[in-house]
């Protein structure tokens, strides 16, 4: 059943960076007005084009795709390989702006991906784990401090578009983590209590808050800087942060040796490879 989740997580993966390229693209068209807008004027505008309501549309089926592969599978894998959205988006992001992505894209985004696939072979075990519970109020106060010192960071950072965007992606990032652990723990409810009262219990409750800061956040960075900037902070903010909630919540080992050293290398290259590309740097509007 493990194996199962391989494919469902791909599948959520490629749905994601549909989701993502669309909601960017409606993002970024309301967002290019003379004045910024602030949350409630740029979710009220985005709430206005049918290009979002797709990719909203395509974000939903990768989350049930997501929740059916976390039910299958670890939590460390199943979100490692959500880090593939990175290949699905590029040529996303050149159909909906005109710009081809450059070779130096598409290495970068193949050593991320390499490097975390090959985190999650070395360190092996890809069963579903029994959470620890009492632990996951460590992760949820650790997280909704980074999250709330990265919106301070965000703030200061306005004059500097890319690197505010970069914040609030790697804030919507640890928020979609906790949207991961807390899916876990819901599904575990509604297995064991029926679907009435898992819908009710904590777990869901987290889920909502989580998923829903998340999108908050990230629409935040679509607006303000390009695809391949949000998408690389949000996707490797994501796995990571995954990884230590499932050492602390999940039980699972840490990864060491010359496997993990070297995927460690492959991501910190595809990453300032992606990073430093004029690709990433290119803040034009999309054309409608």
């Amino acid at each position: 059943m493990a194996g199962s989740s391989v494919p469902l997580a791909l599948l959520s993966a490629m749905l994601f960076a549909v989701s993502a390229a669309l909601q960017q693209h409606a993002a970024r068209r309301t967002a290019a007005g003379p004045a910024p807008l602030g949350v409630p004027a740029l979710l009220a505008g985005v709430a206005r084009e049918p290009l979002w309501w797709w990719g909203w549309s395509a974000g939903a089926a990768g989350f049930c795709a997501q929740a059916l592969a976390l039910r299958l599978g670890s939590i460390v894998v199943v979100q490692a390989l959500n880090v593939t959205q990175l290949l699905f988006a590029l040529p996303l992001a050149a159909a909906l702006t005109g710009r081809r992505p450059l070779r130096r894209d598409w290495w970068g985004a193949a050593a991320v991906c390499a490097g975390l696939i090959l985190l999650v072979t070395v360190r092996g075990g890809v069963e579903p784990a029994a959470g620890h519970r009492s632990r996951t109020w460590l992760v949820v106060v650790v997280s909704a401090g980074i999250v709330a010192s990265l919106l301070v960071i965000a703030r200061r950072l306005r004059p500097c578009p890319q690197a505010r965007t970069v914040a609030l992606a790697v804030a919507s990032g640890v928020c979609f983590c906790m949207t991961a652990v807390f899916l876990v723990f819901a599904g575990e409810e509604v297995s064991r209590h029926g679907l009435l009262a898992g819908a009710f219990g904590p777990p869901t409750a987290g889920l909502v808050v989580s998923t829903a800061t998340g999108t908050v956040l990230v629409q935040n960075a679509f607006a303000g800087g390009s695809l391949p900037t949000a998408l690389t902070a949000m996707t490797i903010t994501d796995p990571v942060a995954s990884w230590i909630a499932g050492v602390v919540v999940f039980g699972g080992r840490p990864a060491v040796g010359v496997g993990a050293l070297g995927a460690g290398v492959l991501v910190a290259a595809g990453v300032a490879l992606l990073a430093s590309s004029p690709t990433s740097h290119d803040q034009r509007l999309p054309p409608s």
